[in-house]
């Protein structure tokens, strides 16, 4: 590979990307005595036909990683991949791993939905929440979510998705549902707190809408936010459908739906899928906290400038969100 693209991948990736080696990344894990009870036999089974170009030595090294879960086996093929692979460890280390609940389907994710925690240390958060209510006021955003930050260090965007929703028990059957439709990954979950705007159509306000001073009406909810990590990019499209078909409510009284299904579920990726639309998440960031806007693309810039006063970390990210959560951001109801 090129001296260029390599500094590149370091400069991109961080620190960890300076001439990462599979054998360094085996000594700086205490995983090198593992390596003698690998025979080439299983060496082959891991890497799963990936890394002929490697020595002997190398492969031994990059099975160990496979079977240890930093690597998968298309990983060892490209040495930007295997980098990215290895920062990516280190960063799960620092948020991603608090927040595991378990399998897709298992006993043991079930009983830790129930643990998730509390929303009390956000809230603890009251200038960062009336610094967002005052743009909430002057109609330079339509909503928030507030969360620990830098929660979503660590995950694998090809594979990953972020899902939001109010109702631990719509929580716990999504999960089950998934394992029953053969979707297989990890789910890990966190308290957040929502924000957005009340919308006349949708009635008599309900004992979570507060009136801000100037008669903004802001519905205040407890959510959580959760991460599907899936086995496959795949599994992503698969999990869109499953949601579509038994977790989106389309009629009031619609039957066949697990418990507390949304009108529009919000969830989105960081890599494009067939079908989503694209936007933007600006991230406002204090030492502790950070906000989440979703926002449509043609009005980023206008929320970057009203933004600018702010004495707030600011980044830009596109993603990808569902179509019914698309027309809620361009004000639909349904």
């Amino acid at each position: 590979m090129p001296v260029l693209v390599l500094l590149i991948i370091s400069l991109f990736i961080g620190p960890y990307a300076q001439a990462t080696t599979l054998l360094s990344i085996v000594d700086e894990l205490s995983l090198r005595a593992l390596e003698s009870t690998f025979d080439a036999m299983k060496v082959e089974s891991l890497l799963d036909g990936s890394g002929k170009q490697l020595t002997m030595s190398e492969r031994r090294s990059a099975a160990v990683l496979v079977s240890a879960g930093i690597l998968r086996p298309s990983d060892v093929d490209d040495e930007s991949s295997v980098i990215t692979a290895f920062e990516r460890f280190k960063l799960a280390s620092i948020a991603k791993n608090d927040h595991l609940m378990g399998p897709f389907g298992d006993a043991v994710t079930l009983s830790r939905l129930d643990k998730i925690g509390d929303h009390q240390e956000l809230l603890k958060e009251k200038n960062f929440i009336n610094s967002l209510h005052k743009l909430l006021s002057k109609g330079v955003i339509t909503g928030y979510d507030l969360r620990k930050a830098n929660i979503s260090a660590g995950f694998d965007p090809r594979r990953t998705l972020t899902y939001s929703h109010s109702s631990v028990v719509h929580l716990k059957q999504l999960n089950a549902l998934l394992k029953s439709e053969n979707i297989n990954g990890l789910l890990y979950a966190a308290p957040k707190i929502s924000a957005f705007l009340f919308r006349d159509e949708w009635g008599v306000p309900g004992d979570n809408v507060a009136t801000l001073k100037d008669g903004t009406r802001v519905v205040n909810g407890r959510e959580w936010v959760v991460f599907f990590e899936f086995d496959t990019a795949a599994a992503k499209h698969d999990f869109h459908q499953v949601v579509t078909r038994y977790a989106k409510k389309d009629d009031e009284n619609e039957q066949g739906l697990i418990a507390d299904s949304w009108w529009q579920p919000f969830y989105y990726s960081e890599t494009n899928i067939e079908g989503f639309e694209h936007i933007n998440l600006i991230l406002l960031r204090s030492d502790t906290t950070e906000a989440t806007l979703t926002v449509l693309r043609d009005k980023v810039e206008s929320v970057t400038a009203a933004l600018s006063d702010q004495s707030l970390d600011m980044t830009i990210e596109d993603v990808w969100v569902n179509k019914p959560f698309y027309r809620f951001l361009q004000g639909g109801y349904k």
